[in-house]
């Protein structure tokens, strides 16, 4: 990813949604984490760096804000950042090929941030709803890892479907040189040849 202005900027509001989402969610106390739609936006726009970056600059603001948990579980929403970015940025996003990339996006990150959740904090997030089914189902043959594995695969895979679905939705409705920066680059960089 070059690095320019025009990116950054995007990045930084992708980082802002990012935030807004987070204290949204915790003020209605939501099952779901709304922290990544700003990670899914630039890892579609503008790649698996973008993504990332998103993902671990909004989680490091949540933390200073006051949400703690989200330093750590900014770790998994850089994963998703990539792997958004690598499945998604440039490709035909269609309906169903959303449904089994969202998948392959939160597998691997819900694994992430059940180790997070069970090695560092004994299975407690910010998120109370979660915390209590985590808490839960560790009584259970599940065990806490097992719970909180089940309980964030199933949470991240609705937050991230949402979120993947609002980007792709918005993403048709916004300006073109917004959102797809490379084939205006390449586009700009032929027009000036030909003038």
């Amino acid at each position: 990813m070059k690095i320019d202005i025009k990116k950054m900027t995007f990045v930084a509001i992708a980082v802002a949604i990012n935030i807004v989402g987070s204290k949204l969610a915790l003020l209605l106390s939501l099952p779901i984490f709304l922290d990544s739609i700003g990670t899914m936006l630039a890892g579609i726009a503008l790649g698996p760096v973008a993504g990332a970056l998103a993902a671990l600059v909004g989680g490091l603001i949540n933390g200073v804000l006051g949400d703690i948990y989200a330093i750590y579980f900014s770790l998994s929403g850089v994963l998703m950042g990539v792997l958004a970015g690598l499945l998604m940025h440039g490709k035909k996003n269609k309906p169903v090929s959303i449904i089994w990339k969202t998948l392959l996006i939160t597998l691997p990150a819900s694994a992430l941030s059940a180790c997070i959740e069970t090695f560092l904090f004994g299975g407690i997030t910010s998120a109370v709803v979660t915390t209590f089914i985590i808490q839960a189902l560790s009584q259970t043959a599940l065990k806490l890892f097992g719970s909180a594995f089940l309980t964030q695969a199933v949470t991240d895979y609705i937050d991230k479907f949402i979120a993947i679905v609002l980007v792709v939705v918005s993403m048709k409705h916004l300006p073109y040189e917004l959102t797809h920066f490379a084939k205006a680059e390449a586009s700009n960089k032929e027009e000036k040849k030909a003038a």
